[in-house]
């Protein structure tokens, strides 16, 4: 059952050697992604014996912190039991604050095997977590996020060539870590436009050979932190993470915040509650540009969101690559045949025109 496909999968995208270690985690949200949990720990038995795998209980929210027991699997029981002792775990799954020099240097020198590679495909994202940074950040750990998987993608935007595909995804990178604005409208009504100035854009390449490199797969997009408290216009959503919406709703952003959301349509009251409870979550987190040919599928954003000639914005957390804002909550939304203008001082670039990629 697509051991090929998983084979490839740690051999060309993440480079597992037969000297390392692996973690490979799931949440309980999908059969389908429980069963395919003991397909990726044969493979990657057959690469390397060090191989750790887990399920855990479905965590419902993009961006929460997976629960004690995958952090005990990771770094091991001393560390997580010297942070409770200190009445700073609990702040950590929170995302509350917390002395974070101090707890890095807790796990750092308390923190036993910790593994060389992760892959991690629990329904709901871990990508925008403190777990995934301080895998990454700290320990050099090359980790593969794969929120919402669907095996159907190993068929699709998982077959590509990944070097087009990373080298597309870093010049656009570079572009955005130049730029100073970006100005979007589309077809559907979105006319936003936000701050980008002095944040670092990502290469999403799906290529995860050096120590800390992370990103998703299926791969492919430019992405970038814009200034939390500068956005203003509005956001035309059409597609929920798993779902066509019956009716698009549009988010009406203020000095970086969704002010307020119109619309009728069921998915508007699951995000007003969201807000309700994490006021943080209204925050801008996330432009980003979709680079893979073979992304086709628009309602799944870990698909959708890769596109080429797409563009997704997010709201919520995005503290673990380059930003200030720190929450339980991270959702993307995809906007199509998007014209695109980013920009700085003396200059300006068209990057999009109703979805056609102008030349890098």
């Amino acid at each position: 059952m697509f051991e090929r496909e998983i084979l490839n999968l740690f051999k060309v995208n993440l480079n597992l050697k037969p000297e390392e270690s692996v973690l490979i985690f799931t949440d309980t949200e999908k059969d389908y992604l429980v069963e395919l949990l003991p397909y990726f720990e044969k493979v990657a038995l057959s690469i390397t014996p060090s191989v750790r795998v887990a399920s855990y209980l479905s965590l419902k929210v993009h961006g929460t912190e997976p629960p004690e027991e995958l952090w005990r699997l990771t770094f091991g029981d001393e560390v997580v039991n010297t942070l409770k002792e200190k009445g700073y775990f609990q702040r950590i799954l929170s995302k509350e604050s917390f002395p974070e020099e101090e707890v890095i240097n807790t796990f750092r020198k308390l923190s036993i095997k910790v593994p060389d590679v992760v892959v991690a495909f629990p329904y709901f994202s871990t990508t925008h977590t403190f777990y995934r940074k301080l895998l990454t950040e700290e320990f050099g750990a090359r980790y593969a996020s794969m929120p919402l998987f669907d095996p159907s993608m190993f068929k699709g935007p998982m077959d590509v060539e990944w070097d087009y595909i990373a080298k597309l995804s870093e010049d656009i990178a570079g572009i955005l870590t130049e730029g100073e604005w970006v100005h979007v409208v589309s077809p559907s009504g979105t006319d936003i436009e936000f701050l980008i100035k002095g944040r670092k854009a990502i290469g999403d390449t799906g290529l995860f050979h050096d120590p800390g490199e992370f990103g998703n797969l299926p791969a492919g997009e430019a992405f970038i932190a814009p200034d939390e408290r500068e956005a203003y216009g509005k956001l035309v959503v059409e597609y929920a993470p798993d779902r066509k919406l019956d009716r698009p709703l549009t988010f009406r952003f203020k000095e970086g915040a969704v002010e307020f959301i119109e619309g009728f349509e069921d998915y508007r009251y699951t995000i007003e509650e969201i807000f309700k409870r994490m006021p943080a979550a209204r925050y801008i987190a996330e432009f980003g540009v979709g680079t893979n040919p073979k992304a086709k599928r628009a309602d799944n954003i870990l698909e959708a969101e890769k596109i080429l000639g797409t563009i997704h914005i997010a709201i919520g957390d995005n503290h673990t690559f380059g930003g200030t804002n720190r929450v339980s909550f991270h959702t993307d939304y995809v906007v199509f045949q998007p014209t695109v203008v980013i920009g700085g001082k003396g200059w300006e670039k068209k990057l999009l025109e109703k979805g056609k990629l102008h030349k890098i």
